[in-house]
Parts: structure tokens; sequence; C-alpha cells
């Protein structure tokens, strides 16, 4: 695994793991995904709740095979490789949402009330790149110094903890609506 599979594997983990932790944080975290699914209009009514599980252990799994690249040589490339299938398919669906004119709720990280929008298919596409990124890195067998590790693996967790908030740091520069000036009151 090379320094830019480090970095792509810590990037994408911190992303899995803190939408896996938005969903199963508790019922009540899962139950409000699981219902925003139905708001997207791209599921059946009984398909709704598994697709739910199993999207939401796909992550773990994902998380779990970025965790153990490192030490299990087929771990990353797998790992890698459920990510970008993962993230074509969210990257798929948000983007049939934006075409469609659907407003609904984006939970991927579990509390956000952020409608889906363009952005969404925008961090979604980068992230499917990181991960195809981390693919080619993680092709061969090199050993990463130490030093440039911690360093890659630094990058990528904060790289991946910016993608995680983007919907607040979009929202910092947008620009803000004048306020309105209240109506007299006799």
């Amino acid at each position: 695994m090379d320094i830019l599979a480090v970095a792509c594997a810590s990037c994408l983990a911190v992303v899995f793991g803190a939408a896996a932790l938005g969903k199963l944080r508790g019922r009540a975290a899962f139950s409000r995904f699981a219902q925003s699914l139905t708001t997207w209009d791209l599921l059946p009514a009984g398909w709704v709740r598994p697709c739910a599980v199993i999207v939401a252990a796909s992550e773990v799994v994902v998380l779990l095979l970025l965790l153990a690249s490192p030490l299990a040589a087929p771990a990353g490339p797998v790992g890698f490789l459920l990510a970008a299938g993962l993230l074509l398919a969210f990257t798929a669906g948000a983007a049939l949402m934006v075409a469609r004119g659907v407003r609904a709720v984006c939970r991927c990280f579990g509390a956000s009330g952020t409608p889906m929008g363009r952005l969404h298919v925008l961090r979604n596409g980068v992230l499917t790149l990181i991960a195809a990124a981390g693919v080619l890195g993680s092709s061969g067998i090199q050993a990463v110094a130490p030093a440039y590790g911690a360093v890659a693996v630094a990058g990528g967790a904060v790289v991946g903890a910016l993608v995680t908030r983007l919907e607040d740091l979009a929202a910092l520069f947008r620009p803000s609506l004048p306020a309105r000036p209240e109506p007299a009151r006799d």
C-alpha cells in the first residue's frame, strides 16, 4: 500500500465511520435515516428498511476493511472497491433526486436536515474518485515510512472530517439574506 492509498483509506474511514455512527448511534437515529429513504421516492415501500440496514452494514464493513488494510493485503483493495460501489450508488441516487427536483433530506451523517442537492452529488463524486485512487494505490505492496504514513493518515483524516461537515462549511460561504425590517406598530 503506497502513501496515496494510506491517505485515501484514512479519509474514507473517517467518512464511512461518521456515516455509520450517524445512522447506528441509536434506534431513533436509524429510524430517521430509514424514514428519510421514503422521501427519496427511489425505492418501493417494502424495500426501505432492508435497504437502510444494507447501507448501514455496508458502511461498517467498508470502515473495518479500510482499518484492516495495513494488516491484511486484500482488505485495502476490497474496501476501496466496496466504497467506490457504494459511493457510485449514492452519487447516482443524489443526482437522480436533484434532476427530478425531489427536496428530500440528506441523512448521510445522521442529524443533518439539509435537502439533497448538487453539493451532495459533487461530494459523493469526489469521494468516489478518492476510492478509485485508493484502489490504484493499494495494488502494489510498498512499505510506507512511518513518518510519511502518519502524515498521510492525519491528512486523510482531516479531509474526511471536512467532508463530513461540508454542508456546514458551505453554509458559511453562502451569502446571507439581509434582515427584513419589522413593520411599524402603532
